[in-house]
């Protein structure tokens, strides 16, 4: 169990280094350079290292494209986009809705059945984020609100989707045999491409994307060591510790920890609406894999 608290405090401190790694760097330059690192150093570790996991069949081309635009590209552009305006536990909070969202795309994409209690507790997580939209966000710009939800939330929305749906690619990639590090390993390297590219033609040139250069390199790094080299493979050793039900019902960890590191690291206000998000959440996680715990013990 200690194991699983240590995994969700780790992790939710990648919202907060993020948060501060903005404040050095342009944001699309930022997910660019991060991810180009990140998959040189799979890919070259798999290279070096475990050189027979190192190959791509040209008939599964297209299910990498796929996975560097879902999985990197359309999950870390607007999510890092966001957070510029939004607070690191906020995001973190609307994050934890994933699981919500992979059952809903999964209903429409693989036609899983969902019983009863499975759609309350989506409904219940997907619906727990309405008290969390009702907060001020940094905007002060009032064009940028629709029906009480800004810009960036929805923004931030279009991430959580995409990085839903690319575990759905990641999954057919993983049957037909491919290592998760060569998998993460290639969609991070192009998708990183693919962010420098938007950086160039969305941020420009005129001025450097990065504002300080030794403090940027520093939090970047520190985020690449965190969230892609220690979160990816101690969540992996997790899972042959542990049923994936348990570790992923573990989730709800995540917020709080957030919650903690913002206020006191980033001096975040932490409302009554974030609590109150918090606990529909927690209760729908909680009705949603005791359900699941229920049909595969049957």
């Amino acid at each position: 169990m200690f194991l699983v608290v240590l995994l969700y405090a780790i992790l939710a401190s990648t919202f907060t280094i993020a948060k501060i790694a903005l404040n050095y760097a342009k944001p699309f330059f930022l997910i660019g350079f991060r991810m180009i690192m990140a998959g040189g150093i799979m890919l070259s570790f798999l290279y070096l290292f475990k050189r027979k996991q190192f190959y791509i069949k040209k008939k599964d081309i297209w299910l990498f494209i796929k996975v560097a635009i879902f999985h990197v590209y359309l999950a870390f552009i607007p999510e890092f986009w966001a957070l510029q305006y939004l607070s690191s536990s906020k995001t973190n909070l609307i994050y934890s809705a994933t699981p919500f969202i992979a059952a809903l795309l999964a209903y429409f994409i693989l036609k899983e059945k969902l019983s009863v209690k499975k759609t309350i507790g989506m409904l219940m997580g997907i619906g727990g984020l309405v008290p969390i939209f009702l907060t001020q966000t940094d905007i002060r710009e009032t064009g940028m609100e629709f029906f009480s939800i800004s810009l960036p939330e929805m923004v931030l929305l279009v991430a959580v989707f995409s990085a839903a749906y690319a575990w759905f690619i990641v999954k057919k990639l993983l049957d037909k045999k491919y290592s998760l590090l060569m998998i993460n390993g290639v969609a991070m390297l192009f998708g990183g491409i693919g962010a420098l590219v938007t950086s160039f033609f969305v941020e420009g040139t005129a001025t450097c994307p990065i504002f300080d250069f030794w403090p940027f390199l520093g939090w970047t790094s520190l985020l690449v060591l965190v969230a892609n080299l220690i979160v990816y493979n101690f969540y992996g050793w997790l899972l042959t510790k542990y049923s994936i039900t348990f570790v992923i019902s573990a989730g709800f960890l995540c917020p709080i920890f957030g919650a903690f590191y913002g206020y006191f690291f980033l001096s975040e206000n932490i409302t009554w609406h974030y609590f109150i998000s918090l606990g529909f959440i927690i209760l729908g996680l909680y009705l949603f894999y005791k359900d699941e715990v229920r049909l595969k013990a049957n």
